[in-house]
């Protein structure tokens, strides 16, 4: 039998306090502008965010931001300007104080709504909009993916740094800042458990793959320009010296994305297509070839390029995520397959210390584990 391990990052391979760091600071840069003391967004609820399914901090720093402003207008309609800028300032230069958000209890509504464990963002939007249905609220939550979004931008140059940020986008970040990334990301899988992992894949039938839904560079094989792509799931493998494993990161499926005529946000988990590329990713080592495949096989239910090859034996896939929707991707990939003719088994390791985390974990998970070190226990069969 084949033996597949599909590995998040965030969470589960690092701890990203790098994220978190930028999150803080994008919440707070916008707070400013408002005339908000610090919001100092804490650990708890930047878990809980991702246990309601808002896992990308895009996705975080535009509901966040968005509740912020919100709020003040669904107080104060006064407040509101023509332009953005301009209610920002209004906000500012008013003598109203408006209590910090409860931010728990609105995004615990958000998931309520989300029946499906679907994208978030669409329901983030529908929500705020009952409170104030202000013009601006599209301005951050219609494409969290679009650099164009005031959150996503401030966030990237926060989360790259005002250099990074310049080399990525060829264009000059809006103010200085430090990587946040480079200075505060930690790996969590131990030295211990990447030589036992490393060792695991040296048999034939054993491989393994890192999928995120952080941004990346295209894919390794293809010939794309770079201009565009943050490379913040490369930062990553190479922090965890992973140099030579497969990458399936955002910017691989914006990079297919663009050849079929969708969205990143419709084919990056919680949806099939980007666990369906790490699989062939995985097991050829051709990130081009399986997105291809990958995409092949959600749209026309064909089977193609390495994603064939599961057909020659039988298969097992095991996933570590600390997200469900990561989780529900695999899940929907591995029905994809089956539907083809795959023989393919399906296991699901939740990765969180956090309670809130974990019970959302068991409610799709088979087993759910403090740390990723715990889980290749079992996952490695050791």
């Amino acid at each position: 039998m084949r033996n597949i391990l599909l590995f998040d990052v965030d969470g589960v391979l690092i701890h990203p306090e790098g994220y978190k760091v930028a999150l803080r600071r994008t919440i707070d840069y916008f707070g400013s502008l408002m005339g908000r003391p610090l919001i100092n967004l804490t650990d708890d609820e930047i878990s809980i965010f991702e246990a309601c399914g808002l896992t990308n901090e895009w996705d975080s720093a535009a509901f966040a931001v968005g509740l912020i402003l919100t709020q003040a207008l669904a107080e104060h309609p006064n407040l509101q300007a023509d332009t953005l800028e301009g209610t920002f300032a209004n906000i500012r230069q008013s003598a109203n104080v408006n209590p910090r958000p409860d931010f728990v209890n609105h995004v615990r509504q958000v998931a309520a709504r989300n029946h499906n464990g679907d994208a978030p963002t669409p329901y983030a939007l529908a929500y705020l909009q009952e409170f104030a249905n202000h013009p601006f609220l599209p301005l951050f939550l219609g494409d969290i993916y679009s650099l164009d979004t005031p959150t996503t931008r401030i966030q990237q140059v926060h989360t790259l740094g005002s250099d990074g940020f310049a080399k990525t986008y060829g264009a000059p970040a809006p103010f200085e800042s430090e990587s946040t990334l480079l200075v505060y990301d930690v790996p969590l899988l131990s030295e211990d458990s990447k030589t036992a992992l490393f060792n695991w894949g040296e048999h034939p039938n054993h491989d393994f793959v890192v999928f995120t839904a952080r941004p990346s560079l295209p894919p390794r094989d293809a010939d794309a320009s770079p201009l565009g792509y943050a490379l913040e799931g490369d930062f990553a493998v190479d922090l965890l010296g992973f140099h030579d494993v497969p990458l399936i990161g955002a910017g691989r499926m914006q990079w297919l994305a663009s050849h079929y005529q969708r969205t990143p946000g419709e084919y990056i988990k919680p949806y099939p297509v980007q666990a369906l590329a790490a699989m062939g990713a995985a097991i050829s080592g051709k990130e081009a070839e399986s997105l291809h495949a990958a995409a092949i096989l959600f749209e026309q239910k064909r089977l193609t390029g390495p994603l064939a090859e599961l057909t020659l034996q039988p298969n097992r896939v095991t996933v570590f995520e600390d997200s469900t929707g990561g989780i529900r991707a695999t899940r929907l990939a591995v029905e994809l397959l089956r539907e083809v003719g795959v023989e393919i088994e399906f296991q699901a390791m939740g990765v969180s210390p956090h309670a809130d985390k974990q019970a959302a974990l068991r409610q799709v998970a088979n087993h759910v584990y403090n740390d990723v070190n715990e889980g290749l226990v079992m996952g490695l069969g050791l």
